[in-house]
């Protein structure tokens, strides 16, 4: 009977785990977010399967202790940061997918929030009882500027349209004829717009979003991204924050002591994973990452494959 690991197992729910079983596997959980590698070469020996539900990374070395592993599914989308290894991983002849379409809604619902809150000026508000007033600003009649039009891009504009934005252009490596809205150069977006989402993948490359393009962006604005920490120019963002040019950014971390002092309104930064976790995102990620599981190890072939 062939078998599968779970790892961090809040990911997959147990009528899917029930499933699983219903289709003929084994399964074994290894209850951690953040197994060791040690942990993972002894609990990953004899498994055909292999479901990261955890913020594990895979190594060479536990691949090369993965002695009978035909697939394995990431529960998520950027696969690429807990499976850094994948062209080894695929050299080995195991099947790697993800699932990309799961984390959409609540990842762009979680950006349009953040939004949202950093525009109405939330953070700086106080408790009840303090009798803070403020002025602050709204999306409406504001110039929105989306970079990278991909599944939660495309779902970030659905979102802010009932907002009633003075506009919605994007940028992107590709026009995108449906997109419903205008594209336009990356300079002339970052110029105009108010609040920029920058949604663009970890294939971006390193400081994609660079000093230079943080330069160009509107006085005032906000910076609304959950991308891979190597796309923005940490420095560059802190100094701009600092000097109160872009108003406030959520979320990206700066590995500098400086990005401590400023306040929670200007730099809010927490944990990417939040993004997607709510009750029915995660349950149907659970629901893809079981039938891809499925279909690798009895086809070897699943439309969220990715190698």
């Amino acid at each position: 009977m062939k078998s599968i690991l779970i790892t961090d197992s809040l990911f997959i729910h147990p009528e899917h785990e029930e499933k699983l079983r219903e289709a003929g596997f084994e399964i074994e959980r290894l209850d951690k977010p953040q197994a060791t590698e040690e942990e993972l070469i002894n609990a990953i020996k004899g498994k055909d399967g292999y479901i990261l539900g955890g913020i594990e990374r895979l190594t060479d070395k536990i691949i090369d202790h993965a002695d009978s592993l035909k697939a394995i599914v990431f529960t998520g989308i950027g696969y690429k940061d807990f499976i850094p290894n994948h062209e080894y991983v695929t050299s080995k002849g195991i099947a790697i997918a993800n699932t990309p379409d799961a984390p959409t809604h609540a990842v762009a619902e979680w950006s349009v929030t953040m939004a949202l809150a950093m525009n109405r000026n939330i953070f700086d508000l106080g408790r009840c009882g303090e009798k803070k007033f403020m002025t602050s600003k709204g999306i409406e009649n504001q110039h929105i500027g989306i970079v990278g039009l991909g599944r939660i891009g495309k779902e970030i504009a659905k979102m802010v349209q009932p907002f009633r934005p003075a506009s919605i252009s994007y940028f992107s490596k590709h026009k995108h004829d449906d997109a419903g809205m205008e594209y336009k150069d990356l300079v002339v977006l970052l110029k105009q717009s108010d609040i920029v989402f920058l949604c663009v993948s970890k294939d971006a490359g390193k400081n994609f979003f660079g000093k230079e393009q943080l330069a160009q962006m509107k006085d005032g604005s906000l910076l609304v991204t959950f991308v891979a920490e190597n796309i923005i120019d940490e420095e560059a963002l802190l100094a701009e924050l600092k000097a109160g040019r872009i108003r406030a950014v959520s979320d990206h971390p700066i590995h500098n002591e400086g990005a401590l002092k400023l306040p929670l309104s200007t730099w809010y930064c927490f944990n990417a994973s939040n993004a997607f976790n709510t009750e029915t995102e995660l349950k149907l990620c659970s629901d893809v990452a079981t039938d891809s599981m499925i279909n690798l190890l009895t086809t070897g072939e699943d439309k969220n494959k990715v190698n």
